[in-house]
């Protein structure tokens, strides 16, 4: 039985170009996070123009969501003068709220556009209430707590912190093995600045120690056969445990991925989504397993809950195999269907052959297995299978919406 007192936090949900933040609005999240092609950290996504950011904010808005620009990298003198350029180029836009990290990007930000709502990013490292509220004073009207603080301590921050201090969590998606994401690897292998948001991932790299004068003699510390990968972190997981979110107070719950692919995001955002719409229906219901299914069919590595429950000192989240677990083929998308005569015209992703037993999913629903028993060129001639990239093609479904996936099983 619904409960009607039950006040749900926001789903926000990455989005790395304009096509994944359609799709992470059309499959439930209540907000979109994106970046420009400066000035945030995930250089390595799309990212949006301005006449993009433009298109994307009407999108969000007429759709009832709202969009958040990141602007949280940590950036040198020599950066200002385009960064300056930049807000005032965005002031035009209707932003929601800016993310950000440094303090000299705040005051930048303020001087130029006094009207601007920020959220503090989890790179400024807070993990206790009196920072909480020394950045509440100061202007910040949300805060995107540390991903290191246990559920107890943001449950205490929550209790112990104004209600017009907004508070975020991330819940899902990789983790990094840096303190808040403040990593140094990068820059002194590769010179590469993750504070900028060029990580090259060297927490993913294999390593095997070695002495000084014996290189050619790896010492065996190998955790496994594959080598040594004591820097990658597990991804976070957190569907089955929404109960627990919405009761510690929160008021936004984050995925992780700008640079995650489109099925990504309209696959997890999906699950969340049902997860939260199923727990003010009925609080003491468990989770339905077949959510879980659904977030172990996209792109990531081992699941676990994140310093939630343990803290770093107690269990380091190190993966156990450091490679990803490939999610399912992203087959198709549905651009138009014809509910009379079930013809669904499909934009080709990847190959998809008659006779095809693949899955369905749809918004608000878990994936659904169909058959392909009949397929065409857009021509409306008969095809074996649909080889070329891009291709339009059609193919009877019974019972789709314009926007729905078809994927591996």
């Amino acid at each position: 039985m619904g409960n009607s007192k039950i006040v749900l936090p926001e789903l926000l949900s990455p989005a790395g170009n304009l096509e994944k933040l359609r799709y992470a609005v059309n499959y439930g999240c209540n907000a979109v996070y994106v970046g420009l092609k400066r000035f945030g950290m995930r250089a390595a996504a799309d990212n949006f123009t301005t006449e993009e950011l433009r298109e994307g904010i009407e999108y969000a808005h007429t759709s009832g969501a709202k969009l958040y620009v990141t602007l949280n990298v940590m950036p040198r003198d020599r950066e200002f003068g385009e960064l300056r350029e930049l807000i005032t180029q965005l002031k035009e836009l209707a932003v929601d709220a800016y993310i950000v990290a440094d303090i000299g990007v705040m005051e930048l930000l303020k001087n130029i556009n006094p009207d601007a709502v920020l959220h503090l990013s989890t790179q400024a490292s807070t993990i206790n209430t009196e920072t909480c509220l020394f950045w509440h004073k100061y202007g910040i009207k949300r805060i995107v707590l540390a991903r290191e603080l246990s559920l107890e301590e943001i449950t205490y921050i929550r209790k112990n912190t104004p209600e017009s201090l907004e508070l975020e969590v991330f819940v899902h998606g990789a983790m990094c093995v840096s303190y808040s994401g403040r990593c140094l690897l990068s820059n002194y292998f590769t010179g590469r600045n993750a504070n900028n948001g060029q990580c090259t991932q060297p927490c993913r790299w294999k390593y095997q120690l070695v002495e000084e004068k014996r290189s050619e003699f790896p010492i065996p510390i190998e955790q496994n056969d594959e080598g040594t990968h004591i820097l990658s972190s597990r991804d976070l997981c957190m569907i089955e445990h929404i109960g627990v979110l919405v009761k510690s107070g929160v008021n936004s719950l984050k995925i992780e991925g700008r640079v995650k692919s489109a099925y990504y995001t309209a696959a997890v955002t999906n699950a969340y989504r049902m997860a939260l719409t199923d727990y003010v229906n009925n609080p003491d219901a468990p989770v339905n397993t077949a959510y879980f299914k659904e977030i172990a069919s996209v792109s990531h590595r081992e699941y676990d809950t994140g310093y939630f429950y343990t803290s770093p000192l107690d269990k380091a989240q190190i993966c156990t195999v450091n490679e990803y677990i490939k999610e399912k083929a992203f087959l198709s998308t549905i651009e138009e269907y014809n509910p009379k005569t079930g013809m669904a015209l499909c934009f080709q992703r990847n190959k998809l052959c008659l006779g095809d037993t693949v899955c369905l999913l749809s918004p608000s629903k878990t994936a659904r297995e169909i058959k392909i028993n009949e397929l065409y060129d857009n021509e409306m001639n008969p095809i074996e299978n649909t080889p070329h990239p891009q291709m339009m093609f059609y193919t009877k479904i019974e019972s789709a919406k314009v926007g729905d996936i078809i994927r591996g099983q």
